[in-house]
């Protein structure tokens, strides 16, 4: 069969690629298993920094504190184990990354200084600042790396020897 790429050299340029995305996906995957890990084991701790957020309505508070950990938990799984839905995966992570930085952002604006409850909910956690927003910009970039990485590496038709 072959090396089925057309032009020489680009395996090794393609390999480098699929070594950036999984190195990023990797990244992004470890902060969103973490991320959702604690908030899985306190949800009534999630629940009240969700509330403390003042930015959706009561009746949707407990259910966004249940089932956002849990979207979070199956992104990471679908980053480690399955490739094909990696790519869903990343847009959601982003997307969620999106939202929550907006609503940082909102809260600080308003002078309002509590918890966020990204990574602990522990009743003595660091209260969000800037740098909270920094490190959500950041997260956003590798995101937005291992999902340019992880689009250049696939193979897509017009690249493939028929």
């Amino acid at each position: 069969m072959g090396n089925i790429w057309r032009e020489r050299g680009t395996v090794t340029k393609d390999r480098k690629i699929y070594r950036l995305a999984y190195w990023c996906c990797c990244a992004v995957l470890a902060v969103t298993f973490l991320s959702g890990y604690h908030k899985i084991l306190y949800p009534d701790r999630f629940a009240l920094a969700v509330y403390r957020f003042h930015l959706l309505p009561d009746a949707l508070v407990n259910i966004s504190a249940l089932f956002v950990p849990w979207l979070e938990m199956v992104c990471a799984a679908c980053l480690l184990l399955f490739p094909k839905f990696r790519i869903a995966a990343l847009w959601i992570t982003l997307f969620l990354l999106a939202a929550f930085t907006t609503a940082i952002g909102i809260n600080l604006i308003q002078g309002t200084a509590f918890s966020c409850g990204c990574f602990s909910n522990a009743p003595d956690a660091e209260p969000m600042n800037g740098m909270s927003i920094v490190r959500n910009f950041m997260l956003m970039a590798l995101t937005g790396l291992a999902f340019a990485a992880e689009k250049r590496s696939r193979p897509s038709a017009g690249n493939m020897m028929v």
